[in-house]
């Protein structure tokens, strides 16, 4: 790595990662919808059932994340709160490009490049969902506390044990990911490197060994905190239920294999991969082309910001080499965000698991600029401006359309759902019974697709009060093990321990009677053709423009029909 040091961050790049952060992720701001895993923590905020809250995380042994939802219930429109999640992810990316930039190892333009390649890796596409946004601000507090973890050794007097004090203590926070206690390892090392290098050390591999237990002397407090953490966690709080065994150790080589492969299949090849446009993504023209032409107004604003005044070199131009060094960190720090998961049987899915590759975007930026630097210095025409205008033109384009693609599948989903709740505000008489069988003839594409029954007991909950009814859906019907048919009464289960657990106020059914009248709720679409993108616009333009008819289009999306069992 290069003794090269530029710290003062640019207004200019910060300005940018803004737009690009706004612009990546507008959408999520304006879905109003309500998703499975975000259904037990929006009623349950919606009624400030507290109890429900806490004994549901408590179950997981994770209760810390009651008070990160906690003032999520004072948020007074579902815009505001959707925003909470993308908080998180502009934390993380301002701080990503803070970090890298206060490391040394990498001049301003490569720390840009590493925040903006973090945010726009099309990897962890659920930035609607607001249960997420439990994992997307303890990530950003965990590089608000690296952050300060890197600088402690640069700051004197008082400021330094302040600065200290409060890295720990937001580490001991994000810890409730604790997955994090694993990445913790890449931060460790990162503070180690810049202290290294802030004394101008060069060792040999001897020398790493000694000089590295040194510094963990020098930094005992922050060397124990994962240990202690780990230790507090064992002894105060304690999986429960269902959560008894989960995100227990599964330690057997196929089973590492196989995630081992799904994280690299799904979570970086599928998702960045340039194959055709009609089988990466539903494509749609129009989209497309407005993609297109914002990130070349990005990539403009990039350009004409950031030349450099006349007879003052870029100094940005002048790199050393150890591209390869910055390649092995990055490395480094993707096995540190995916074997917790690998080593718990976890992987990433197309949907909402792919909430498991929420640690991967920044050490793929990482790897990605330490690529660009090695190449650059092997070729030297890739340092010109026409090439690098060409090379983030695409990737901004491809990447951005591919999150435009993401939220057009969520926004068409919250547009159906919220077609369906209309009607249930409509039929107040459908309430009156207890178990309703869901047949869905409206299939939503992709990542948005799959239901489940906290999708619909928590719309019954709010709209109709109560939490006396449930919903069978086709996968949660596998999934509690019902082996009755719809009408036998009463819904008879294999599995009632799984049933009774997740029949909670949580879900908002703590009160079911499976004894109790039965239908069935069919939904069928009223369009002859659509895709997501049409579904999601059509929407967001009945929704601001044309307000006083969207009761009418959503009317014209949907059919729902209830027939008594």
């Amino acid at each position: 790595m290069s003794d090269y040091i530029q710290r003062v961050p640019r207004i200019s790049s910060l300005v940018l990662l803004t737009i690009s952060v706004l612009c990546t992720h507008w959408m999520a701001f304006l879905n109003e919808g309500i998703f499975a895993e975000d259904a037990g923590l929006f009623s349950s905020l919606f009624f400030r059932d507290w109890n429900a809250i806490m004994n549901m995380y408590s179950s997981a042994a994770v209760p810390m994340f009651t008070y990160y939802v906690w003032p999520l219930s004072y948020i007074p429109n579902v815009f505001l709160l959707k925003s909470v999640v993308i908080f998180g992810v502009y934390v993380a990316v301002i701080f990503s490009y803070l970090i890298a930039l206060r490391s040394g190892f990498l001049n301003e333009r490569e720390s840009f490049y590493i925040a903006l390649f973090s945010n726009l890796l099309p990897i962890t596409t659920v930035t609607v969902i607001i249960t997420y946004s439990t994992y997307f601000n303890a990530y950003a507090l965990f590089l608000v506390a690296t952050y300060l973890f890197i600088s402690v050794e640069r700051i004197r007097g008082g400021l330094h044990y302040l600065s200290r004090g409060a890295s720990l203590l937001i580490y001991f926070a994000s810890f409730t990911l604790n997955s994090l206690l694993v990445l913790y390892a890449a931060a460790f090392l990162l503070a180690y490197l810049v202290h290294s290098n802030d004394a101008a050390r060069r060792v040999g591999l001897r020398g790493f060994i000694s000089t590295f237990f040194s510094f963990c002397r020098s930094k005992l407090d922050f060397a124990a905190l994962p240990i202690a953490y780990w230790a507090y966690k064992g002894f105060y709080y304690e999986k429960t239920g269902l959560y008894k065994n989960y995100n227990s150790f599964d330690i057997n080589l196929p089973s590492i294999a196989y995630n081992a492969y799904r994280f690299v299949v799904n979570g970086i090849v599928k998702p960045v991969a340039f194959r055709p446009i009609a089988i990466w993504f539903e494509f749609n023209f129009y989209v497309f082309f407005a993609v297109f032409i914002y990130s070349m107004f990005f990539v403009t604003l990039f350009f004409l910001l950031r030349t450099p005044p006349a007879g003052n070199p870029d100094i940005d131009n002048r790199r050393p080499g150890g591209g390869l060094k910055i390649v092995s960190f990055g490395l480094f720090s993707l096995l540190c965000g995916t074997l917790p998961y690998i080593l718990v049987g976890k992987s990433p899915e197309l949907g909402v698991l792919m909430r498991n590759g929420i640690l991967m975007p920044l050490p793929l930026a990482v790897i990605a600029v330490g690529v660009l630097r090695f190449l650059e210095r092997k070729t030297p025409s890739l340092q010109g401006k026409r090439a690098s205008f060409v090379l983030l033109l695409v990737v901004l384009t491809l990447f951005t359309n591919r999150w435009w693609g993401s939220y057009a599948a969520w926004q068409a989903r919250a547009a159906k759902d919220l077609a369906v709740s209309q009607y249930l505000i409509d039929n107040p008489q459908w309430s009156t019974f207890s178990n309703y069988w869901i047949t869905d003839k409206f299939p939503m594409p992709g990542e948005a697709s799959e239901y489940g029954f906290a999708d619909y007991t928590s719309k019954f909950h709010i709209i109709w009060g109560g939490q006396t009814r449930m919903a069978f859906t086709p996968h949660h019907i596998e999934f509690f093990g019902i082996d009755s048919a719809p009408g036998v009464k009463p819904v008879h289960s294999t599995n009632p321990a799984r049933i009774a657990f997740f029949c909670d106020a949580w879900a908002s059914a703590k009160d079911i009677d499976l004894s109790g009248p039965q239908a069935e709720l069919e939904i069928s679409s009223k369009k002859i053709s659509w895709d997501n993108a049409s579904l999601a616009y059509e929407y967001l333009y009945f929704r601001f423009i044309k307000s006083s008819e969207l009761k009418a289009h959503l009317s014209g999306l949907v059919n729902v029909t209830l027939r008594a069992l």
